[in-house]
């Protein structure tokens, strides 16, 4: 014991020694941002204040201007007159024009707990004996797995690491009516969502009310979107011109690389790679890029990709391969596991026949919600492709779904009047 407290005691001090120079470091950063847009404003407020002055210069030239032609119409000649004229009529074509002034943007980090863990630095905990005794909020540089475990009917579920309660029926957030096809969703962390129809040349931002605040053109149709998790920025394939694209601050569709197979799928990962579900002469694939092209790692599969996510615990990568199971990989695109609808109860035992995902999307706690066309059902399974719950059953057709920022599930759907709409439902009680 003399031997080990000692040791203890010097680990916490390393750790608590750093954490104490990342708040310095960040406060560092902080301050030098702040200064820049001190800079930035004081910039910007002397280049508008210069072309204040001179507009108002320009004003009390023409009002004497103004007068004097005034003064030649009552009593001067036609000379004077027309040199007047000529003279205002002059001014009008050097109005100095508005400065044009970009504002300085800032994105915050969307993923800043894996990027804090990794500046803190890593705790590695022993997998022995030692385990045993560690609580299970417990945390280590490996993120948790959710491995749920049967439970009551409260529906509360664990693992080693998280716990977690599900509701008995998800609660209906908001619903409404939308009248457009929707085939990709993407729900954005300030509660709207971008949506495109492969069939179309647009991609459209709405409000949690159906509201349309704004429309992204391309000149292609728009096959699949995602949301880099880091800047937030929309991307989307286009099957046509195999091309993937990044839309820029200014809102207008960037080509940032072609692929070599017509793209279908995509998926913009927290470390700055772009999977894409692709189909070509050698068939169908993922294959992951660089953002600017370069192919890192390829996996050959047995159908069309058509839905591509990747968990915010894990960073491993679920695919919806040919519209009949579910595929996960890990961050080199090695594959672990495959999902056929096992363990779902609801017509008795599920066949792969009955199984028919369009769409996945990680949760928060690395769980997997998977729209299921055919059984007109959102089902819930874990990382390990371990079945957890059917989370709803919809009367009329059930389309793709998306994850907005604390585990809001936007559905889309036929809504119980018939018509086509959005559900968002909340199914964790926390």
């Amino acid at each position: 014991m003399s031997s080990y407290k000692p040791q203890y005691e010097n680990l916490r001090k390393k750790i608590i020694d750093n954490n104490n120079q990342c708040k310095l470091e960040l406060d560092k950063i902080t301050d030098d941002y702040i200064k820049f847009c001190d800079k930035m404003e004081v910039a910007a407020m002397d280049l508008i204040q210069t072309h204040i002055t001179n507009l108002e210069e320009r004003l009390d030239t023409l009002k004497q201007l103004s007068s004097e032609y005034k003064q030649n119409l009552q009593t001067g000649t036609a000379v004077l007159v027309y040199d007047s004229v000529s003279e205002i009529r002059e001014m009008d074509s050097d109005i100095p024009p508005t400065p044009d002034i970009d504002m300085a943007e800032f994105t915050p980090g969307m993923d800043r707990l894996s990027h804090l863990k990794q500046a803190l630095g890593n705790l590695k905990l022993p997998t022995d004996h030692l385990q045993a005794g560690l609580a299970t909020g417990g945390h280590s540089d490996q993120c948790p797995v959710v491995r749920p475990k049967q439970s009551t009917g409260s529906g509360q579920a664990s693992t080693g690491e998280v716990w977690y309660k599900l509701r008995d029926r998800p609660t209906v957030m908001s619903q409404f009516t939308y009248p457009d096809t929707i085939t990709s969703i993407c729900p954005t962390s300030d509660g709207r969502a971008w949506l495109c129809y492969y069939y179309t040349h647009t991609v459209k931002l709405i409000n949690n009310q159906g509201r349309v605040i704004q429309t992204i053109q391309h000149k292609r149709n728009i096959w699949d979107i995602s949301l880099d998790p880091n800047t937030g920025r929309l991307w989307f394939c286009c099957w046509e011109e195999r091309s993937i694209c990044e839309v820029s601050t200014s809102s207008k569709p960037v080509i940032r690389f072609t692929t070599e197979s017509r793209p279908y799928s995509l998926c913009v990962t927290r470390e700055g790679r772009v999977v894409v579900g692709t189909q070509g002469r050698q068939g169908y694939k993922v294959v992951m890029y660089t953002v600017d092209g370069r192919v890192l790692h390829t996996h050959i599969v047995e159908g069309l990709v058509r839905s591509i996510t990747q968990c915010g615990v894990t960073g491993n990568i679920a695919v919806v391969v040919d519209g009949k199971r579910i595929s996960v990989y890990n961050k080199t695109l090695q594959p672990l596991v495959h999902y056929r609808g096992e363990g779902i109860q609801t017509w008795g035992s599920v066949t792969p026949v009955d199984f028919g995902p369009c769409t996945v999307v990680y949760d928060r706690k690395g769980n997997i919600v998977i729209a299921d066309t055919t059984r007109k059902t959102i089902e819930l399974i874990s990382g390990s492709g371990k079945y957890i719950k059917t989370l709803h059953t919809n009367k009329g057709y059930q389309g793709v779904v998306g994850i907005q920022k604390g585990d809001v599930l936007w559905s889309y759907l036929v809504l119980d009047t018939g018509k086509w709409g959005f559900k968002l439902l909340k199914y964790y009680s926390d």
